[in-house]
């Protein structure tokens, strides 16, 4: 479903900006020349000889791309220390990924398209993405199936149950249809950790809206990024969520009451301007077509 969407913050065409956009670009296309000659062999060797360098490629890897775009990481706390982690956090945009990513080592579910997108499609797969195909009901339970499998090898799996972007000023209603693995492994006595992540972005002093959505075309997309300059991105981690006796329905509703919880506490900590990236608003925000 898609409705009124807002448009960009306008971004500033001073000279120096555009010269860094430009070496940003550079960099950019230089960086993923690189990877696809060297870093996607090794890693997908890595993965299938289990060594442990995967993961030190994925967070490097990330943590450049970052970088190059212009997105500066601010973390606030930390996962629960207990792993597996079945980590669910709101969706502002596909930025997100990358800027998690840069942090931890992670899988993520994405719906099926991202696989064949430029840029994001490497990412996606290079972190051994699980892969949903958008709509397709039959589907769910074998993509549950996969996500319990990830859990059950000990990786981290991030869920953005919104199932779609918005501009990231509250929190969209959780779809509970992937909580369904720990529902079911809680049951069993074996739940991962449930850890709830708050994400926002800001210019530095007001909250921005990053997305990429509607008819947008990427490179214009990233290229508006890369002018804008720095952008930081705000990641808040709470406390982890007890799962014991509850349904997925359950988990979804108190694991959406925290992410909004550690927006809102963000914004009344933060002493300088910028915490209003963190702020919630009673009115629903405008969504925007899924972009995971």
């Amino acid at each position: 479903m898609r409705t009124e969407r807002r448009r960009h913050t306008p971004v500033l065409e001073a000279p120096h900006l555009r010269a860094m956009a430009y070496l940003r670009a550079l960099a950019f296309a230089l960086t993923l020349t690189g990877a696809l000659l060297f870093l996607v062999p090794l890693q997908a060797l890595a993965r299938r000889r289990g060594w442990p360098i995967q993961h030190a490629i994925q967070t490097r890897f990330c943590h450049v791309v970052c970088a190059i775009i212009g997105i500066k990481v601010d973390a606030r706390g930390a996962l629960p220390s207990k792993a597996p982690r079945f980590i669910v956090a709101n969706h502002v945009s596909w930025t997100d990924i990358v800027a998690l990513a840069s942090l931890y080592p992670l899988v993520f579910l994405a719906k099926s398209e991202v696989a064949s997108w430029p840029v994001l499609g490497l990412l996606a797969r290079l972190q051994g993405t699980v892969f949903v195909e958008r709509g397709a009901k039959q589907n769910i339970a074998r993509v549950n199936g996969a996500l319990a499998d990830v859990l059950r090898a000990g990786g981290d799996l991030v869920v953005f149950p919104e199932g779609t972007s918005s501009d990231g000023a509250a929190v969209l209603p959780f779809r509970s249809a992937h909580f369904a693995p720990l529902e079911a492994m809680s049951a069993r006595g074996e739940a991962p950790t449930l850890a709830p992540v708050a994400i926002a972005y800001s210019d530095g002093a007001h909250r921005i809206d990053v997305g990429w959505y509607g008819d947008m075309s990427f490179l214009p997309h990233l290229w508006s990024l890369m002018k804008r300059g720095r952008t930081h991105c705000h990641i808040a981690f709470g406390e982890e969520v007890a799962t014991a006796g509850k349904d997925r329905k359950t988990l979804a509703a108190e694991t959406r009451a925290c992410v909004q919880k550690l927006l809102a506490s963000h914004g009344r900590n933060q002493e300088s301007p910028q915490s209003s990236c963190f702020e919630t608003v009673a009115a629903q925000p405008p969504q925007h077509e899924d972009c995971l």
